[in-house]
């Protein structure tokens, strides 16, 4: 059975012990920031601020950090495998589940409208880095839009920079669907503000279905629904038809009008890096609050680690896997979390000449992931591509740098890649870390084989119990 609200799933995590409360005072101009930091740099437990200084409303931070286990709490699994959870992850997508509409529900306990929608006082203003331009209380706040013309909603992940208690600057990307709305609705209401409502402290699933990508329609909330196994309950704003989940601790509904644009950041990005200058943005107004009794605050520490990294893993690599699993010979893809996106690991059982260079090439060339992997390493079905140890072996053993190395520059490339600095466009790399066979059998010799005995080793696991040795982790 799906959790009811994110409090719920909170008080589940910590009985297993995977949330931590802080009931000392904490100052959010900078311990907020270094004790997230420290927690999911070690790959600590979510932290609940319960006393933060300048409001009333406790911050949650990094609620998933970069635990595959809390991810699959989430979704009622209890395993800490990646693999089975983006297997399940698939499956569940399969069947989306519609969202239910309720007349009222626990967002709106109480409603602050005219001079009272105000972010000042029930907001807290975390700096989250400390070279940040100002306070960002969006980073994960879940922007919800409609279409014009269809009223099919869509759940992005935006970033957001207080610039005082009615005004928030807006970043974003053109590609992303409340953008997509944005410029719809200017060509159709030219001169009017859009509607956009930004949640707060949702169920877990609709936070990881609202960070992720995915083909629509559906809906997010129908993604979410599957996610939970469960239909998410939603209720109608207070100015606008747009639907927000009924549990979420706050909602803020404002405006964005299409032609109006500022500029934000610096902000510390999920690459690890601060943003290199500042980005033009839009600008949203509030025009009405709702929240729960005693709310509380869900936001994240961007950069690397983040929980951030973690959902964009999670919602990508089904995508990429999806795709190349229709090529000849691809077994797995792994996005690492060290990658932040850019790095694309496949296992693959190469049976002819060639085989390798036409995956790299697909990746690159595809619309929906090439712009963000920049390097994709191939190698054989033996080795683990979730080991960073086995994958550097491979390419220390199996590559030869003038004939396993394909180089493509001039390619459209994500401005967050820090390493190019023409944004926007930068080199792709793509290594062939499989045994070179073809290379031997035209020399007239025997490909090498790795001695390290999977069947010997197979056997003697399943009778450790035998030997008395006890392992770490």
């Amino acid at each position: 059975m799906a959790y009811k609200d994110l409090r719920e799933f909170i008080d589940i995590l910590e009985g297993k012990g995977l949330l931590t409360r802080v009931g000392a005072e904490v100052d959010p101009e900078w311990e907020i920031n270094g004790v997230t930091c420290v927690a999911t740099s070690n790959n600590g437990p979510a932290v609940l601020f319960e006393k933060v200084k300048g409001t009333t409303t406790t911050v949650l931070s990094e609620l998933f950090g970069r635990s595959w286990r809390r991810v699959a709490l989430a979704m009622n699994m209890d395993t800490e495998d990646p693999v089975t959870i983006r297997n399940e992850w698939m499956k569940r997508l399969e069947g989306p589940i519609a969202p239910k509409v309720v007349k009222t529900g626990p967002c709106k306990e109480h409603l602050l409208m005219g001079d009272k929608a105000n972010l000042d006082g029930l907001f807290p203003k975390v700096r989250w880095h400390e070279q940040d331009g100002n306070y960002y209380f969006g980073t994960l706040g879940m922007q919800v839009t409609a279409d014009s013309e269809t009223g099919e909603q869509n759940v992005g992940c935006y970033r957001m920079m207080y610039q005082d208690g009615v005004t928030a600057k807006l970043m974003m990307q053109p590609f992303q669907g409340g953008a997509q709305h944005l410029r719809q609705w200017g060509r159709r209401y030219p001169g009017k503000p859009m509607p956009m409502a930004v949640v707060f402290g949702a169920d877990p699933c609709y936070v990881l279905a609202g960070g992720s990508k995915f083909v629509q329609p559906p809906s997010e909330e129908a993604y979410a629904g599957a996610l939970r196994q469960e239909a998410l309950e939603l209720v109608k704003c207070e100015l606008s038809d747009l639907l927000v989940p009924a549990s979420a601790e706050i909602v803020v509904e404002g405006e964005v009008m299409p032609d109006e644009w500022d500029h934000d950041g610096p902000f510390g990005e999920f690459t690890g890096f601060l943003s290199q200058e500042k980005s033009t943005c839009n600008v949203f107004r509030v025009t009405a609050i709702t929240h729960r009794s005693n709310p509380i605050f869900h936001g994240e520490r961007e950069g690397y680690p983040s929980e951030g990294g973690l959902i964009y893993v999670l919602g990508m690599e089904p995508i990429v896997y999806k795709k190349l699993q229709a090529l000849e010979g691809v077994l797995d893809v792994h996005i690492p979390l060290s990658g932040v996106g850019f790095e694309l690991i496949v296992s693959m059982r190469v049976s002819r000449k060639g085989q390798v260079r036409q995956l790299i090439q697909t990746v690159f060339g595809d619309q929906e992931v090439g712009g963000y992997i920049k390097h994709v390493v191939v190698v054989d079905e033996g080795i683990d591509i979730r080991d960073r140890d086995d994958v550097a072996w491979a390419i220390a053993t199996h590559v030869q740098a003038d004939r396993d190395l394909l180089i493509i520059p001039r390619c459209p490339q994500t401005s967050l890649d820090v390493s190019q600095t023409n944004l926007h466009w930068g080199t792709k790399l793509g290594i062939d870390a499989t045994m070179p066979r073809f290379v031997y059998e035209a020399e007239g010799k025997t490909a090498p084989v790795r001695c390290n005995d999977p069947e010997i080793q197979k056997r003697v696991k399943a009778q450790w119990h035998k030997y008395g040795i006890t392992l770490p982790g």
